[in-house]
């Protein structure tokens, strides 16, 4: 055995177990962030002597700042619809039944922050709810003294005046904004919600001029999508959906009074074996046939045959085409033959 060969093993059996358990990765990780660290360190060494000699911040620092607060703005709406998933899991758990009667005195709430969402209401109530939100405005505690946060900031009473749609809360010492409280609307195309100031409340004041206008977004964003909600909602009868809807359902009704009219005299002129056309259908006859006659003549006496056959009617659907009179007599025998089949079988 060669002298020392021992002690040599001892020593390297000590040193594997010592970094048995060492990863090289996380070695040379830790030392290369060492080695960042100190470059990082000298750096702002050197920055702050720069700054210390010219005393007065570039440009470039300028738009820096300022390019900063705005992804701080983004920063926080990102943060707050994080919270707004939270809370409504919380509140899906908890509250599992809608709210059924409407109580003004308990349910409308002035701060913003303690108000109970309009989709907790049944949706048979909700239009109450709203109706009476809208009678009280948006809160605004006009003179009251806005408490400072840690970095020597705080709420601005000229952003009520400004902003006709936000609302501040004294509980919460946060904003919110009123249109998108009461019609809540789903994003589009947008990268960040508008849950910041519907449920958490945005309260990040350096950046309210960049969060503000980041809100209310372009033509379609959800705040002005609510906006445009709440407007038809306050003139209903003058707003496009109600028009539409509304017209809809008037054209829905003359087409079933022009189809109800056409079927009974076709029922009428087959259980009477009559010829349903005539030789000269035109405008200028003296006699269009049995089908457009009779039909004239039940016109003159219903004033809502009338309106429904004359006022507004498509020319392909008036009911009275030849097509039309041979479907209304292949329907009235298809269900003839089910008469009498339905009395065979008894």
């Amino acid at each position: 055995m060669v002298p020392g060969s021992t002690d040599s093993s001892r020593t390297t059996a000590r040193v594997k177990k010592r970094y048995k358990n060492l990863d090289l990765k996380s070695f040379y990780s830790s030392s290369s962030s060492n080695g960042r660290g100190s470059s990082r360190n000298t750096n702002e060494s050197v920055t702050q002597g720069q700054t210390e000699g010219q005393g007065v911040p570039s440009e470039a620092e300028v738009q820096r700042s300022q390019s900063e607060n705005a992804t701080e703005a983004q920063a926080e709406f990102v943060a707050a619809a994080t919270d707004a998933v939270e809370i409504a899991q919380v509140d899906d758990t908890q509250n599992s039944e809608l709210i059924n009667n409407f109580v003004p005195d308990i349910h409308i709430v002035s701060d913003p922050a303690l108000r109970i969402p309009i989709d907790r209401f049944h949706p048979n109530i909700r239009g109450d709810v709203r109706r009476a939100y809208l009678l009280k405005g948006p809160t605004k505690p006009f003179g009251h003294n806005f408490p400072r946060t840690h970095d020597n900031r705080s709420f601005s009473e000229s952003w009520l005046k400004k902003n006709d749609w936000l609302e501040y809360s004294v509980e919460k010492d946060a904003a919110f904004c009123f249109y998108c409280f009461l019609f809540k609307q789903e994003p589009l195309d947008e990268k960040f919600g508008h849950d910041a100031f519907t449920k958490v409340g945005f309260r990040t004041w350096k950046n309210a001029y960049h969060a503000f206008p980041l809100h209310v977004g372009g033509p379609i964003s959800c705040h002005n999508r609510a906006r445009t909600a709440c407007d038809d909602f306050k003139n209903e009868r003058a707003s496009v959906p109600h028009k539409v809807t509304t017209h809809d359902k008037d054209a829905e009704a003359r087409y079933e009074i022009r189809l109800t009219t056409s079927l009974c005299i076709a029922r009428f002129l087959i259980s009477q074996g009559l010829a349903f056309r005539g030789h000269n259908e035109t405008s200028s006859s003296l006699n269009r046939g049995n089908f457009l006659e009779l039909l004239e003549w039940f016109k003159q006496r219903n004033p809502e045959a009338k309106a429904a056959f004359e006022e507004l009617c498509p020319l392909t659907a008036q009911m009275t085409s030849h097509k039309i009179q041979k479907d209304l007599t292949e329907a009235c025998a298809i269900e003839l033959r089910k008469v009498m089949y339905m009395d065979s079988i008894r």
